[in-house]
């Protein structure tokens, strides 16, 4: 799988600083986004979207505070989404987990 990788304008948010970096699959159509901002009092907020052709985009919101996620422990607390919907970590997941399948048969195709 070739991934593609841009790094492109962070869109106008609430923070201080703020990042944001784009990824393409070029095989499959798979596009995820991570956007983090940092306040001046050194919170942290990660949000990554994803979304694979026109299927509901996923979303999960890390809020830490620190600026770098080594693993889950670094993270104070998670936000999990179906579009604009919250939803509970166990649903999101799994919703994850059934894209994934979905991507593994349209590579395997």
């Amino acid at each position: 799988m070739q991934v593609v990788f841009d790094e492109e304008e962070a869109p106008e948010l609430i923070g201080d600083d703020q990042d944001s970096r784009f990824y393409s699959c070029q095989v499959c159509g798979d596009n995820w986004l991570s956007v983090k901002e940092t306040t001046q009092d050194g919170k942290c907020t990660i949000t990554y979207v994803h979304q694979m052709g026109t299927s509901p985009v996923l979303k999960r919101v890390a809020h830490m505070s620190n600026q770098i996620i080594v693993d889950d422990d670094n993270v104070d607390e998670w936000e999990y989404f179906k579009g604009e919907e919250p939803v509970e970590e166990e649903e999101w997941r799994d919703l994850l987990s059934s894209r994934r399948d979905t991507l593994k048969a349209t590579c395997v195709n």
